[in-house]
């Protein structure tokens, strides 16, 4: 017989993980700069517009911190359920939490950035062999094209739904998040953020069918 509790297990796991998700490194970072990162271009606290604001460096500081932030929580939730032998717990709703929360923080007035980097870690949670999958082809289509946005929708418009394939679904080292965890809780969990994303970045498709969607470059260009 179907027990509530598992409802508000997986509630209470999601809004924990909105809080740590809330937490934005790069504004915090920029503010200690004395700008907040969202004065400046697209006017979005991620990774992207940080390396165009204040350059690699501190653009590498927020996307691993925004991958930790998701990844932690839902590493926290599986070593609850893993304790407790409880196969209601879904460690991924800590990450989602943690994606909601960093493109709506709570303690920046709900205005931060698009979730890609949080996305990343709830994939290396999800399945490593899908991490690096998702890693080749988001890094490849940024190269050749140049296009954050373009990449952020196509890796997350696909890649997710590799979850799906049991083959690859599969209770193993490298994808442990799995464990005891009904089949396929988990990929529609990354499949239904994976849609948020891609409803983040409708402005950029926008502007790439203008032709005026910004191309990314690793040369630093100092906030002014």
């Amino acid at each position: 017989m179907f027990d509530w509790k598992y409802i508000w297990i997986n509630i209470i796991i999601f809004i924990l993980g909105y809080l740590i998700g809330s937490i934005n490194i790069g504004i915090l970072l920029s503010k200690a700069k004395g700008r907040d990162l969202r004065e400046f271009g697209s006017k979005n606290a991620g990774a992207t517009n940080a390396l165009r604001t204040y350059g690699l460096g501190f653009a590498t500081a927020v996307f691993i911190f925004d991958i930790l932030k998701a990844y932690i929580p839902i590493l926290i939730a599986f070593i609850v359920k893993f304790a407790i032998q409880d196969k209601f717990i879904l460690p991924l709703m800590a990450g989602a939490g943690a994606m909601f929360g960093h493109i709506f923080p709570l303690y920046f007035k709900f205005k931060g950035g698009k979730g890609v980097a949080c996305f990343f870690g709830m994939v290396l949670a999800f399945d490593f062999g899908i991490f690096l999958i998702f890693v080749m082809v988001y890094i490849s289509i940024v190269l050749i094209s140049r296009y954050v946005s373009l990449a952020s929708a196509i890796t997350a418009g696909t890649i997710p739904f590799l979850g799906f394939i049991p083959q690859i679904y599969s209770e193993n080292a490298l994808a442990f998040m799995q464990f005891y965890t009904p089949y396929p809780s988990q990929a529609i969990i990354l499949v239904a953020c994976a849609i948020l994303i891609i409803l983040k970045h409708i402005p950029n498709y926008v502007r790439l069918s203008m032709h005026k969607e910004s191309k990314i470059s690793f040369i630093k260009k100092s906030a002014k």
